[in-house]
């Protein structure tokens, strides 16, 4: 009994002096030692689950994760060389992603999310002399390593094969190839028919009424199949804590799909597709009438409700009379890459948008003759790495500065309420320069995490929204700054709707030295409009606000004529009662910041809605 409580005693003092440890350097000893490359020093690598994989890797060069303790080091997780952070490399450098996140299965079609915070894949599983296709998933750690892949839930992986086609920024929305509800639409068809033709026996007069009108029936039965059949195989996932919802299909009412399996040709061959950015645009490979090909890429633009229309080929210069498929749009929606049997061989071409026309793009171009047999690519939006895969495994190449797509910003926020409690909330973004809405995008309910990204050359504004609480808006102006990749951070705070709560109008701009409100500013103040058109029994205080420059008189006095003109384009534009509004001009005596800055000036410049009933 001494024995066992020394040796438990020796564990646990054993793992309260372990500490994790980033250790770069070569394996060596049959993949059981590693040299640091910082001091030289040699580790001991436990045994754990990594240790097979880490002795074919003997002689490489790795970043490790690890749990150490004087010269002992279990490896947790581990990159191999070149490493991520790496510059200047030779173009096209493959680079493995490890073995432990996707295990021995035979793996393909790479999805990273923009932001680089998850890893989607497709893993080919046989049942008997069956194969099916299943998503698995892996998510990055604080240290920048990709963990051990999990197959996802069962609400995204059922008897059908499946794939992740794109995720959104931040993983929080996902588009999904499958069948998720085609079995439960040939249940309710075949329920129908059998009341049909229930109906027709106690009703038909004769043998031959019977028949004709069993034969109208079949009719419109075979043409209800094959709008089953035709059915686009695309649908749309929330994360919804743990899980992720039951996949719906995206509205894509005139989509069909002539090119079909020749060992069962009720089922469609799908050649995959890409989404923008926003959502709003989706580049797919199927066969129509027009097409040249077994597959064409088309190109089509929903509308505001969300409803795709049958898309326009985009013509010769892209398609060929071979198969044009597994398209990937960069983050600048501008850079398309493609798999492609014609131009020179089934190899990835890239191809660049011209203008702002979606049927407008340049020559093809194979970006590498290293990439022959890949046919599948997803970059995020930093856009050095590209995720592919070979033969049944998952790499990265190394992009050169030529075949790069346009650099982005990226927008990594979290929505919490006001005492720092994560929210589910809708977050959307659109151009303050004409007020239409780019795309939208939901947080993460267990951490209220989400990401946007941005190209360049528009003035967005963004805004969060949720049932009982008062929306609230940030803006980023990316038309005369250097087109340079970078991440911003921001927090987004949602008061409840209740007296007291109050935000800053964010999204509001006047004319200079004016209390004249700018055009940019109207959908911020349409949605505060929406707010007190829904909660009638709503009074708010709108206060104004200036920096200290100036006369101190004639910034009460401005600041008081802005307040009056968010409360005058309210009344106007939304009928909201006089009663319901009140106004106060503050100038300059209750700044947030000192004046001492360019910065602090311009938010000490603000108009506050405040809930007062």
């Amino acid at each position: 009994m001494k024995r066992l409580i020394i040796f438990i005693m020796l564990i646990f003092s054993i793992s309260a002096f372990a500490e994790e440890k980033i250790i770069t350097g070569n394996l060596f000893g049959s993949g059981l030692y590693i040299q640091s490359d910082e001091d030289g020093k040699v580790f001991n690598l436990m045994v754990s689950d990594l240790t097979n994989e880490l002795m074919d890797l003997s002689g490489q060069k790795v970043r490790m994760l690890c749990e150490a303790e004087d010269d002992n080091c279990t490896p947790i997780r581990y990159e191999i060389a070149p490493f991520l952070d790496e510059t200047n490399l030779e173009p096209w450098s493959i680079k493995k992603i490890p073995k432990y996140v996707y295990g021995d299965f035979i793996a393909f079609n790479p999805t990273v999310t923009p932001d680089s915070v998850m890893l989607f894949w497709t893993v080919l599983v046989y049942k008997g002399n069956k194969s099916t296709q299943k998503i698995w998933y892996s998510e990055r750690d604080a240290f920048g390593f990709w963990k051990k892949g999990k197959q996802m839930s069962g609400s995204l992986n059922n008897e059908a094969p499946s794939a992740i086609i794109t995720a959104l920024p931040g993983g929080n929305e996902l588009f999904v190839f499958g069948s998720f509800s085609d079995d439960d639409e040939y249940k309710h068809l075949k329920k129908q028919i059998e009341s049909e033709k229930t109906q027709i026996l106690k009703s038909a007069t004769s043998l031959k009424d019977y028949e004709d009108k069993m034969q109208k029936v079949m009719a419109i039965y075979n043409r209800e199949i094959e709008k089953i059949q035709n059915k686009v195989p695309l649908y749309r996932s929330f994360r919804e804590n743990t899980d992720w919802s039951k996949p719906k299909s995206i509205q894509f009412p005139d989509f069909y799909n002539l090119y079909r399996s020749e060992e069962n040709p009720s089922l469609q061959v799908f050649g995959g597709c890409t989404l923008s950015s926003s959502g709003r645009v989706i580049i797919y490979s199927a066969k129509h009438k027009d097409s040249l090909g077994k597959l064409d890429l088309y190109v089509s633009e929903s509308d505001n409700n969300g409803v795709f229309s049958l898309g326009k080929n985009m013509g010769n210069l892209i398609n060929t009379a071979f198969e044009e498929m597994a398209p990937f749009l960069a983050a600048d929606d501008r850079t398309l890459y493609f798999s492609s049997q014609g131009h020179k061989g089934l190899s990835i071409y890239v191809s660049h948008r011209k203008g702002e026309n979606w049927l407008d793009w340049s020559p093809p171009q194979e970006i590498s003759t290293n990439l022959k047999g890949v046919n599948f690519f997803s970059i995020p939006a930093s856009g050095s790495w590209a995720y592919i895969s070979k033969k049944g495994k998952l790499l990265m190449t190394y992009l050169p500065m030529d075949m790069k797509p346009n650099p982005v910003i990226v927008i990594k926020g979290q929505v919490v309420d006001d005492s720092d409690k994560p929210l589910a909330a809708s977050i959307a973004y659109e151009s303050l320069v004409n007020g239409s809405k780019i795309g939208s995008t939901v947080s993460d309910p267990s951490n209220g995490n989400f990401s946007l990204v941005l190209p360049f050359g528009e003035n967005y504004g963004y805004y969060a929204e949720k049932e009982g609480y008062i929306p609230v808006h940030g803006n980023t102006d990316l038309r005369k700054v250097e087109n340079k990749y970078r991440e911003i951070e921001v927090k987004i705070v949602l008061p409840k709707i209740e007296i007291g709560k109050q935000i800053t109008i964010n999204n509001l701009f006047f004319q200079t030295a004016s209390y004249e409100i700018t055009k940019e500013s109207e959908a911020e103040l349409d949605r505060l409009g929406e707010i007190m058109t829904k909660n009638k029994t709503v009074n708010v205080l709108i206060e104004g606000h200036t920096d200290n420059r100036g006369d101190g008189e004639a910034n009460q006095i401005l600041s008081l004529m802005r307040a009056d003109s968010v409360a005058d384009y309210l009344k106007k534009k939304h009928n909201i009662l006089p009663e319901r509004l009140k106004t106060i001009g503050l100038g300059q005596e209750k700044p947030i910041v000192p004046n001492t800055t360019t910065e602090n000036r311009a938010k000490n410049r603000r108009v506050v809605f405040k809930i007062i009933k």
